[in-house]
């Protein structure tokens, strides 16, 4: 997305908008995040100055079309102009996606209820739907929702979204005969999806990525080699632009390799990303997890030190720390991979966004426990 906002022709919306990054990963950011609740990244928001009230939010990339109607949206319902009862309710439902996406499931259905004929943001509200019924962990409704509605949508963006939250419902729980029926419904629109040019990078991957864990969960492994075959040979033909593409690319590796597949394929490309941004903790972090799969612990641990003097965040910083646990551990040096999850648990307390901290610190106080008991 950084790429897409860095070139993007937005010279239209001059005056209208003051922009504003925030870290996902600074202290200094924990009450922005707190308050409007940014439990994932990318996620954006339309504030209005005025009450600082959401007037649109969404999780995710988006495209250049996408992201132009996110802000005239956005900015329309600052300006109140135009607004039927639907506007109202999709609003609502924006402003509680992000934390109580429970509720913003009722505030989606009655913008769909009170929605008048050719009302444009139909589609939007389906789409939203279905995110918060992933959100909130209704997995069977959220995938016969997003078959149901992805059907009859327009083949763009917005369609491959759908799909994609139908996707993950499918495959966030065990092989069940409802799964089964919606998979066979999803599969043939998330292969129309990857034929589409407006289908974005993320969700490609999220395609491919669901595809393999539906056919492992399904004790497929020969189709899901070929699913990871298929993506990493896409990957591969990407001649990264950016260090945001070249990193983004890395992710999608790592994602696939840790679904089914050998991390030895991978780390070429990613001891290139490492030499190609110096200064970039990520970087090292992804070589540091794929080393430690292939079992190569002296070259994780040695990764995972060049990504901690890269001066990461307390998210980053803990999780490379517990990377480093690991690879100690698999050495047999057990007091100093102790010590990591120690300084690791450290990190994690300074997390700025609460669930990503508070699910950090359970994490590495179940290791600490761990070894204390086998200390024990």
């Amino acid at each position: 997305m950084r790429d897409l906002l860095a070139h993007a022709d937005l010279a239209g919306y001059a005056g209208q908008f003051v922009w504003l990054e925030l870290s996902y990963d600074e202290a200094t950011n924990r009450p922005f995040l707190t308050k409007f609740g940014a439990q994932a990244t990318p996620t954006f928001f339309v504030i209005d100055p005025q009450d600082e009230r959401v007037t649109a939010m969404q999780p995710g990339v988006m495209s250049l079309p996408e992201l132009t109607q996110f802000l005239d949206r956005g900015k329309s319902r600052v300006a109140e102009k135009n607004q039927v009862p639907a506007d109202a309710a999709l609003t609502q439902g924006d402003a509680l996606l992000a934390e109580k996406p429970a509720e913003a499931i009722k505030a989606y259905r009655e913008a769909l209820r009170l929605a008048p004929a050719g009302w444009p943001h139909h589609e939007l509200t389906e789409a939203s739907l279905v995110q918060a019924l992933q959100d909130s962990n209704q997995w069977q409704e959220c995938a016969e929702t997003a078959s149901a509605q992805a059907v009859q949508m327009k083949r763009d963006v917005i369609f491959a979204r759908t799909v994609v939250a139908g996707m993950w419902c499918v495959v966030s729980t065990d092989p069940a005969p409802w799964a089964d029926a919606q998979l066979a419904k999803l599969k043939p629109l998330a292969l129309e999806a990857l034929t589409l040019s407006t289908t974005v990078r993320d969700h490609r991957d999220a395609i491919y990525r669901t595809l393999m864990y539906a056919s492992v969960a399904r004790h497929d492994e020969t189709s899901a080699a070929q699913w990871g075959d298929r993506w990493l040979a896409e990957l591969e033909a990407i001649k990264p632009a950016s260090d945001e593409e070249r990193s983004a690319l890395d992710i999608a590796r790592v994602e696939n390799i840790q679904v089914l597949g050998n991390p030895e394929r991978i780390l070429p490309a990613l001891l290139d990303s490492e030499r190609a941004m110096p200064n970039n903790y990520i970087a090292s972090l992804r070589l540091a997890q794929m080393e430690s799969a292939a079992k190569h612990s002296d070259e994780a641990i040695a990764a995972c030190d060049r990504g901690l003097a890269r001066a990461p965040g307390p998210n980053g910083r803990a999780w490379l720390l517990q990377i480093k646990a690991t690879a100690l551990a698999a050495k047999g040096q057990k007091e100093q991979a102790r010590r990591a999850l120690e300084e690791a648990l450290r990190a994690a307390q300074a997390i700025p966004n609460k669930m990503a901290r508070d699910m950090n610190v359970k994490n590495i106080s179940n290791r600490l426990q761990a070894t204390q008991k086998e200390k024990n």
